[in-house]
C-alpha cells in the first residue's frame, strides 16, 4: 500500500458523488475520522473482526484531517481484505460529515452503522445492534455502550436500564429512518458539536417534536454492543491537548443545546438554521451566556470567543472527495 504522501484522490471514477450498486451490503459501517493516526488501524480492524461473516462496507470520512489517517485506514482495510470507501472534506466538521453521508455518501444496505474513528468496538456490537433493530419494532435506533473510561463509569448502566440515550461513538439507525429524514429534508446544522445528540432527539421523537412525544424505547441498546475509547493521559502532551480543547467543545455543545431548545418546540426540527454559530449567537443575543460554575468559566470563555470569531466556511471545502476505494 502506498504511504501518505503517494497517496492522491481519486477523481477518475465517475459516479461517485451519487453511489448506487446492485445488491444492496448487509452492512454499511459510517467511521467519521479527524486526525487518529493513533487509533484509526484498531478501529478498522475491530470492524473487519465484528462484520465476519457478513457483506460490509466501510465509509470512512476523513473531514478537516492533517495526518495519515486516511492512508493507514486503506492499508488496514487491504491487510483484513475488508471493503471500504475513503472520502476527504477539506473543512473539519463532524456534523457536515454525517448530513454527506445521509444525502449522498450512503450505499444501499440492510443496516447502517456509525463509529468515531477513535473507539475500538467489540466482536459483537455490530451483530448486537443488528438483532436490536431486528427484534424490536419499535426502536429506531441502537446504542453501543462503553466499556472503559468516564463513559462507562457515567453513562453505560443508565444507557441499558432506562434507554433514551444514543452514543455517538458507536450506534446504528434503521435505513427507513433516515429514508424519512432525507425526505423531509433535515440536516444538521453546520459545525454543530453535539450532533450525534441532535440525532438522538430525532430517533426519540420520530422526526416530530411537536406532533411525537419522547419515547426512549425507539433507542434500543445490548450489553454485548461495545466500544472502547484510548484512555488519555495527563503526562502526554498530546491527549493533554486534546483533552482541553474536547472541554471547550463541551462548553460550546452546552450552548447549541439551549439553542436548539428554544428552536425545536417551537419551529420543530424544519426550524433548525443551516449554520450552527447562527443558531448559538441568536440564543445569546436573547438570552446572554448561561451561568456556570467557576472551573468552566475559563473553558466557556474559550468557547464563547471561538463562536463569536467563527466564519462560515468556502461552500468547496464541505464538499466530499473519493480519495480511494478497495
Amino acid at each position: 500500500m502506498a504511504s501518505a504522501d503517494k497517496i492522491q484522490p481519486d477523481h477518475g471514477e465517475p459516479g461517485w458523488d451519487k453511489v448506487s450498486v446492485a445488491t444492496p451490503w448487509d452492512w454499511n459501517v459510517a467511521v467519521f475520522c479527524r486526525n487518529e493516526r493513533w487509533s484509526i488501524v484498531q478501529c478498522i480492524e475491530s470492524i473487519a473482526d465484528a462484520s465476519r461473516e457478513h457483506r460490509t462496507l466501510i465509509t470512512l470520512i476523513v473531514n478537516g484531517s492533517s495526518d495519515d489517517s486516511a492512508a493507514l485506514a486503506l492499508e488496514a482495510a487491504a491487510r483484513r481484505n475488508i471493503p471500504i470507501a475513503v472520502y476527504t472534506i477539506a473543512h473539519s466538521d463532524k456534523a457536515n460529515a454525517i448530513n454527506r453521508f445521509f444525502y449522498s455518501l450512503r450505499e444501499p444496505a440492510h443496516h447502517y452503522f456509525f463509529i468515531d474513528a477513535y473507539v475500538k468496538i467489540g466482536r459483537n456490537a455490530l451483530a448486537a445492534m443488528e438483532a436490536c433493530l431486528t427484534t424490536r419494532p419499535e426502536a429506531m435506533a441502537a446504542t453501543g455502550v462503553a466499556v472503559n473510561g468516564r463513559t462507562m463509569q457515567r453513562a453505560t448502566g443508565p444507557t441499558l436500564a432506562e434507554g433514551h440515550r444514543m452514543h455517538g461513538q458507536l450506534h446504528a439507525l434503521r435505513p427507513e429512518f433516515i429514508d424519512r429524514l432525507v425526505a423531509r429534508n433535515l440536516r444538521l446544522p453546520i459545525g454543530l458539536y453535539y450532533g450525534d445528540g441532535l440525532i438522538g432527539s430525532m430517533v426519540l421523537h420520530d422526526l416530530d417534536a411537536l406532533k411525537n412525544e419522547w419515547v426512549p424505547k425507539r433507542i434500543a441498546s445490548d450489553p454485548e454492543a461495545t466500544y472502547a475509547i484510548p484512555i488519555l493521559s495527563p503526562f502526554r502532551p498530546r491527549d493533554l491537548k486534546r483533552q482541553l480543547q474536547r472541554k471547550v467543545r463541551q462548553m460550546r455543545g452546552r450552548l447549541e443545546n439551549l439553542a436548539i431548545r428554544d428552536i425545536l418546540y417551537v419551529h420543530n426540527y424544519e426550524g433548525l438554521p443551516e449554520y450552527a454559530h447562527d443558531m448559538v449567537m441568536g440564543f445569546l443575543t436573547a438570552h446572554g451566556p448561561p451561568v456556570v460554575g467557576v472551573l468552566d468559566r475559563p473553558f466557556q470563555a474559550l468557547a464563547l470567543r471561538e463562536i463569536r470569531a467563527a466564519r462560515r466556511p468556502d461552500p468547496g471545502r464541505l464538499e466530499p472527495v473519493l480519495m480511494r476505494r478497495l
